[in-house]
C-alpha cells in the first residue's frame, strides 16, 4: 500500500511545486543556441569525464564486489551440476546471484551519480556550454534565485547523465546530429525544388 502511494505523493510535490512556481517566480526563459557543427566538440568534455568515471567505479567496484559474486556463481555453478540438487535449491542460488548483482549495479549507480555531481559543480556541465553571448548578457542580468535554480539543474542533468556513462552521452550526442542533419537535408531539398 505504501508503493502505491510513493508515486502520488510525488505527482502532487510536483504540482505543487509547478503551480508555486507560476505564483511567485515571474521568470523569463534563458535562451540556449545550438550550432549542430559545434555539439561535439561542446559534449566532448562531458563524455570523457563520463568515460573517466565509469572506469573509476569498475576500479572501485571491482575488488570490493567481484569476490561476492565468484563465490555465488561457483555455487550456482556446483549445484547445477549436481544431480542431488533439486530445483529448488539450484533457483534459491541463483536468485542470490540475481540480488547480489542488482545490489552491485545500485551501488556502482550511486558512486557514478556522486562523482557526476562532483564533476558537475567543479563546472563540467551539459547545458552550460550552449549559453550563446546574448543569454551569457541575460544571465547576468536575471535574478539570483532564477541564476541558482538554472545551475543547480544543470548540475544535477549533467550529474545523472555523467552517472548514465560514455556511451549514454554518446547516443544522445548522435540522435541530436542526427535531427539537425535530417532538418538541414530537408531545408537544402525544399530550396532546391
Amino acid at each position: 500500500m505504501k508503493n502505491s502511494l510513493l508515486p502520488i505523493a510525488g505527482i502532487a510535490i510536483a504540482v505543487g511545486g509547478f503551480v508555486l512556481f507560476l505564483r511567485y517566480a515571474n521568470w523569463w526563459g534563458i535562451n540556449i543556441a545550438v550550432q549542430p557543427e559545434t555539439i561535439a566538440n561542446i559534449m566532448a568534455p562531458l563524455v570523457l569525464t563520463s568515460a573517466f568515471i565509469e572506469r573509476a567505479v569498475e576500479v572501485v567496484i571491482t575488488p570490493w564486489r567481484d569476490p561476492g559474486a565468484d563465490k555465488l556463481t561457483a555455487e550456482l555453478k556446483a549445484a547445477s551440476s549436481n544431480p542431488a540438487a533439486t530445483q529448488a535449491q539450484t533457483e534459491a542460488v541463483a536468485e542470490k546471484l540475481r540480488v547480489y548483482v542488482a545490489d552491485t549495479t545500485r551501488f556502482a549507480f550511486i558512486i557514478a551519480l556522486l562523482l557526476g555531481l562532483l564533476a558537475a559543480m567543479v563546472g563540467i556541465r551539459a547545458l552550460w556550454p550552449f549559453l550563446d553571448a546574448h543569454s551569457a548578457d541575460v544571465f547576468r542580468g536575471v535574478s539570483c534565485a532564477h541564476r541558482n535554480t538554472f545551475i543547480g539543474f544543470d548540475v544535477v542533468l549533467s550529474a545523472a547523465l555523467m552517472a548514465g556513462g560514455a556511451s549514454g552521452i554518446h547516443s544522445v550526442v548522435s540522435s541530436v546530429t542526427s535531427f539537425f542533419d535530417a532538418n538541414t537535408e530537408k531545408a537544402r531539398a525544399s530550396v532546391n525544388s
